[in-house]
């Protein structure tokens, strides 16, 4: 996670200003558990896993203001930029995990996370997910706004090569689109069907792809 972590650290106060060029559906993509997590009940625990600068946090927050939020992140950076989004407010905790080393130790109504899982093998994706069923409570909901692998090799390589189109015509400077290229590398898609099955394999009895944009997918699970 070393490399990980310095590549996230170096870019982490431009980090907000790139993704609307690198995440072609943003608002969707990040708006799409919304209606869900309606279900919810006022004060709500949430956890973000890999929250960065803590943008699906704020989309979270501008829905529900009254929830309760813990973000946590391995690169000290990006968690700092989270904090100066969130100063003032009194209903956002912060703290560095690495969810590679081990369960979660409190309990929450609402786990999110975007962007972060696809840094894991697939092994590490099914423990992360018993972890995050385990975390949750009664009724809680876990939801993941992640880049999967295509279903089959063509659609996954249209994919890949589509949203480097994009991005290279997006208007972002060149150095920028230059970094993001390398730190995809580093990244190990899963397919969506599989990550699907190992959510109802850790326990959850209700799980689905919620929204897709080429590899861009929403996947939301329920715990009774």
């Amino acid at each position: 996670m070393l490399a990980l972590t310095e590549q996230f650290n170096s870019i982490s106060k431009q980090y907000d200003e790139q993704r609307k060029y690198l995440i072609p559906c943003l608002n969707d993509f990040y708006k799409s558990c919304l209606p869900i997590i309606d279900s919810l009940p006022p004060n709500s625990k949430v956890l973000d896993m890999g929250a960065g600068t803590g943008l699906f946090s704020q989309y979270i927050y501008l829905h529900k203001n009254e929830f309760q939020f813990t973000l946590t992140d391995i690169s000290l950076d990006m968690l700092a930029v989270a904090k100066q989004r969130f100063a003032g407010l009194d209903n956002f905790e912060f703290d560095t995990y690495d969810f590679t080393e081990g369960p979660v130790t409190q309990k929450y109504d609402l786990i999110i996370s975007a962007l972060a899982i696809h840094h894991l093998e697939d092994e590490e994706k099914e423990t992360l997910y018993q972890y995050a069923f385990d975390a949750l409570n009664e009724g809680g909901i876990f939801i993941n706004a992640d880049q999967v692998q295509g279903r089959s090799s063509w659609f996954d390589d249209f994919y890949k090569s589509n949203w480097k189109e994009t991005v290279i015509h997006s208007g972002l400077e060149q150095d920028a689109i230059d970094r993001a290229f390398e730190r995809i590398k580093l990244d190990k898609f899963g397919k969506l069907e599989t990550q699907l099955l190992m959510l109802e394999k850790a326990g959850f009895y209700a799980t689905d792809c919620i929204y897709k944009s080429n590899n861009f997918a929403v996947m939301a699970a329920l715990k009774k």
